[in-house]
């Protein structure tokens, strides 16, 4: 801005304060990346645009005018240390970036996009935004633990030894690879399923009413023996907890069905987990052993455990 003999120096700066007060209050949220623009005019169309036009919107917690300093990379680096590394970001529209900045920015992992065109910052940031859940997605993939039931065929035990080898029948929920199996009435970890064959095929997973063989890698407990420590008499369970049903809330959501979403929420009574707390209360075992003798086929069926037949909607 140039200003003439004629104006009124100060009453110029009060209304650039203004306009800059009136845009700068769109960046409100408290996590969220940092703005930079080379005018005050970019600024608020590149803000209009973040929050306004994209889908979703992007929180912006920052923003500036004019060229990136130390300073602004230090504000940016909070982001990092508040536990949000994705929004230790700067879009960066139409300016330059001061050498020790940049350096700097090196040192403390703080991501900075440039583009003269809006719509190449959105691309950018867009995509790094998608690595970094794809990336977390992985992460959470042996967390997120899918729930089911399964019963053993004594007929088809092939190997009672790690690893051990079983033909099941999935008589509730969704068995998945990686899913760890639990006998709640004997507080016993089995292992974790590492194939599943339907067929003489290696599958990814086995729905309701499905038949297959599975084999499950005892690693933590390497002596544990099917016909020892446990039977076709013993039901096994997913081992669901607090965290694998945020993990499964968080990026799963969508590959988990209505059904399975109940058997989850039911499950939380066997294994007394809390939506409240991570505290979990003790599974009552005689109530699941008194369960186990009385029934006809002498598998534990999820009916008769504790809670399960509670109506509880969505967890």
């Amino acid at each position: 801005m140039v200003i003439h003999s004629d104006d009124d120096e100060e009453e110029l700066k009060e209304e650039i304060q203004s306009d800059l007060n009136s845009v700068t209050k769109l960046a409100t949220s408290s996590k969220g990346v940092t703005v930079h623009a080379s005018t005050l005019g970019a600024l608020e169309a590149l803000l209009q645009f973040l929050q306004k036009e994209c889908k979703p919107p992007i929180p912006v917690s920052t923003v500036n005018i004019g060229t990136i300093f130390k300073k602004d990379i230090i504000r940016t680096n909070l982001m990092n240390e508040k536990g949000f590394p994705e929004y230790a970001t700067i879009l960066a529209f139409d300016v330059k970036i001061d050498s020790e900045a940049e350096e700097y920015a090196k040192e403390c992992s703080v991501k900075i996009f440039t583009a003269d065109i809006i719509y190449h910052l959105f691309d950018q940031f867009s995509a790094y935004m998608n690595g970094i859940i794809e990336q977390r997605k992985a992460d959470a993939l042996m967390k997120a633990v899918h729930p089911c039931v399964l019963k053993i065929f004594p007929q088809h035990i092939f190997n009672k030894k790690d690893p051990i080898v079983v033909g099941v029948e999935v008589t509730d929920g969704t068995l998945k690879i990686h899913t760890p199996l639990y006998i709640p009435q004997l507080g016993l970890d089995v292992g974790r399923v590492v194939s599943i064959e339907n067929n003489h095929k290696e599958v990814n997973q086995a729905k309701k009413g499905t038949s297959v063989s599975i084999k499950i890698s005892c690693e933590s407990n390497p002596n544990l023996m099917y016909g020892r420590q446990f039977d076709h008499t013993h039901s096994l369970y997913s081992k669901i907890s607090r965290d694998s049903i945020d993990a499964l809330k968080e990026f799963f959501k969508d590959d988990v069905s209505k059904e399975d979403w109940l058997l989850i929420v039911k499950l939380k009574k066997v294994f007394g987990i809390n939506d409240n707390t991570k505290k979990k209360t003790p599974v009552d075992r005689s109530k699941l052993n008194n369960s186990a003798n009385s029934s006809s086929n002498n598998i534990v069926s999820t009916d008769a455990l504790p809670g399960y037949n509670d109506d509880d909607s969505d967890d």
